[in-house]
């Protein structure tokens, strides 16, 4: 999906999850595996949302709300993690199954729990300790084998691989529930209930009982028990926030970050059914991007500009009006609505992506000019998006200038995590620009870099 409404990435931050994941081998390979087939989405209104959710808890826990990331993945299995250290992704699914923000909000409390108690490096500790009983017994069971003894030799591999699993698995349950006393905290500091995150845990302690096959994967890396959800109901009782509800803007902006998930990701005819007998403004807006995907240009722009009537100053529904346009191939007209959102919202950088993007399709001079003072300014508020970099690089090219061009290409591809195709382009570069200039020596900075 182009024009950052939702876009899908197989790519996008990964290379921050290898990066941070030395510390615990065992997280990486489940983060690693688990995402393997994952699509990080990126979309301003879903991520301003979760922000919003977020700022609150995290300034209680003494975080500072921008060294925090934020990752949202296609998934619509219920889950929510955090990696290497201050990195927090939510899947789609945990979303779509809040039937509030409380819910999200809790489930952002108990993550940032185990950011601020150091639970991920703390981690790899806990499964050097949890190894070396197996490692002891496979050595001594691979010498029971070899002297013959097969069945002996099986009983000390398989009996070390359970003890290691059992001390690995203490030590996440001593950790969700630290996760748990500091999302209470959290919570009761924020002046918010502790009912959301108790339901749902409620609901996933039923599943501990099921194979992993049929668990939610929010169960499987966070060990559940009754325990927990007593703990959580002691906690509510001893609140003076438990019946605090949501705020009604609050609650509508997370019903259209439903409406739109539902939109963009569902089959249109599922999502069109889903919404058939409601007339409220999410159920309008999910019907006018399932139009959309079903190619229905005409019927979507229609509904769109009636939310636009309805909410002129929402920049959201005049960027969704652009990405239909775009996508239908009227290209010029794609630019005013683009133009509209970020005008209503001009901090927001992947509005701007999308209407440099708009731009760059008439393909003259004076639009690439206008693309790249564009790009550049939403590069300066988000330095590692690479839809910007690979924009820029169409624009320079526009502009018949090489060596900027590949430029860009080179670091596109650095926050990729491809290092050869970025030292092959940063070395075309550096042919181009002129010697000792700094985008030559950015060139060569990504050359150097292993």
């Amino acid at each position: 999906m182009q024009n950052s409404y939702i876009r899908k990435d197989k790519k996008i931050n990964l290379r921050i999850i290898i990066k941070n994941c030395a510390a615990s081998l065992i997280f990486c390979t489940l983060v690693l595996t688990q995402q393997a087939k994952a699509q990080f989405i990126r979309d301003a209104e879903i991520e301003n949302l979760l922000l919003d959710y977020s700022k609150p808890i995290f300034l209680a826990a003494g975080l500072k709300p921008d060294d925090v990331h934020i990752g949202i993945i296609n998934n619509k299995r219920l889950n929510a993690f955090v990696a290497g250290g201050k990195n927090m992704y939510f899947h789609t699914g945990l979303i779509l199954e809040a039937d509030t923000p409380n819910v999200v909000i809790g489930v952002i409390a108990h993550e940032t729990g185990h950011i601020v108690g150091g639970h991920l490096a703390r981690t790899g500790d806990a499964l050097a300790k949890a190894s070396r009983p197996m490692l002891l017994a496979t050595i001594l069971g691979v010498g029971a084998l070899a002297a013959g003894q097969a069945d002996a030799g099986m009983a000390l591999i398989t009996g070390g691989q359970q003890i290691a699993k059992g001390s690995f698995l203490s030590f996440s349950r001593a950790q969700e529930a630290s996760a748990d006393q500091i999302a209470l905290r959290l919570l009761e500091k924020t002046e918010q209930s502790a009912r959301g995150i108790r339901d749902m845990m409620d609901d996933l302690a039923d599943q501990d009982a099921l194979s992993g096959v049929h668990q939610d994967p929010y169960v499987r890396s966070h060990p559940l028990s009754r325990n927990r959800v007593n703990f959580l109901e002691q906690g509510m009782k001893a609140s003076a926030f438990t019946d605090r509800e949501d705020s009604p803007a609050l609650q509508f902006r997370h019903d259209m970050a439903k409406a739109k998930i539902y939109g963009f990701l569902d089959h249109p005819g599922t999502t069109l059914r889903r919404y058939a007998k409601q007339n409220t403004l999410p159920a309008r807006y999910a019907r006018a991007i399932a139009l959309y995907k079903n190619g229905e240009t005409s019927r979507a722009v229609q509904l769109v500009d009636k939310l636009i009537a309805y909410q002129p100053t929402n920049p959201y529904f005049h960027e969704l009006k652009g990405q239909i346009l775009y996508e239908a191939g009227r290209l010029t007209e794609s630019i005013a609505p683009y133009r509209q959102s970020v005008a209503l919202a001009p901090d927001e950088p992947l509005l701007q992506i999308g209407l440099a993007t708009s731009l760059l399709s008439l393909e003259t001079k004076a639009s690439a000019e206008e693309a790249l003072s564009i790009l550049k300014k939403a590069l300066r508020m988000e330095e590692d998006n690479m839809t910007a970099y690979y924009q820029m690089a169409t624009a320079h090219a526009l502009l018949g200038d090489t060596g900027r061009a590949e430029l860009a290409t080179a670091e596109r591809y650095y926050i990729l995590g491809h290092q050869q195709k970025a030292s092959t382009h940063a070395r075309r570069a550096m042919k181009f620009l002129p010697a000792n200039t700094p985008e030559w020596l950015k060139a060569q900075d990504i050359m150097a870099k292993p």
